[in-house]
């Protein structure tokens, strides 16, 4: 029988920590705009949303959710971005209609996150459901690495307009987080600067600033 790598006391973990941190270190975000066909397979996606469901979530609540946003409905989402920008700009050109309408378009595999945040819960704190949501999105994001996609989360004023949230069907208390688009990199991505460790972390000395 081999050994699972991911359980303590196994040979491989040191092996398996240092494939994590490769994996965590080397990912990149990569603009909607350079993502192209293939994307996720249908099995894959399944795994995404697995990998999402093992978020941690306070309380057991999972606040929050995926939507799918297939190719066919594409063109309908490109009218909903269209109204969302004449919700804020009435008076917007032909050019920023067509701009606002392409991002319908964009990445092979397009998701939505929803956060339903229950803010008369006493015990589970707006912050952590938040986190939890995050959490989630991260999961997917390294898990997109993983299988050798690119990715990247997006928002924008568009999903926070009455028009967006009508149509993409919110209930009262669902926030839509932001849009996940996964596929093919068509070109790398300068390798961004990351912060340095020291810089992340202090100590406390027990008192105060200290």
């Amino acid at each position: 029988m081999t050994a699972d790598p991911t359980q303590p006391g196994t040979q491989n973990k040191h092996d398996y920590g240092e494939v994590m941190f490769k994996a965590m270190t080397s990912r990149q975000s990569v603009s909607p705009k350079r993502l192209s066909e293939p994307g996720p397979s249908p099995q894959q996606l399944e795994k995404l949303v697995e990998v999402a469901g093992c978020a941690p979530h306070h309380g057991l609540l999972r606040p929050w959710r995926f939507v799918l946003f297939e190719k066919e409905a594409r063109p309908k989402l490109a009218d909903v971005f269209e109204a969302a920008l004449l919700e804020r700009c009435p008076d917007a050109d032909e050019e920023d209609r067509h701009r606002a309408r392409e991002k319908a378009a964009r990445g092979p595999l397009l998701l939505g996150v929803i956060v339903t945040v229950d803010q008369s819960d006493e015990k589970v704190a707006f912050e952590d459901q938040i986190a939890s949501a995050g959490a989630a999105l991260q999961n997917v994001l390294l898990q997109a690495h993983a299988f050798g996609y690119a990715a990247k989360a997006t928002s924008g004023r568009a999903v926070r307009t009455q028009a967006f949230r009508t149509a993409i069907g919110l209930e009262k208390d669902e926030t839509f987080l932001c849009f996940l688009a996964i596929g093919t990199a068509i070109q790398s991505s300068r390798t961004k600067l990351r912060p340095n460790a020291q810089s992340l972390l202090t100590n406390w000395n027990g008192l105060a600033g200290g």
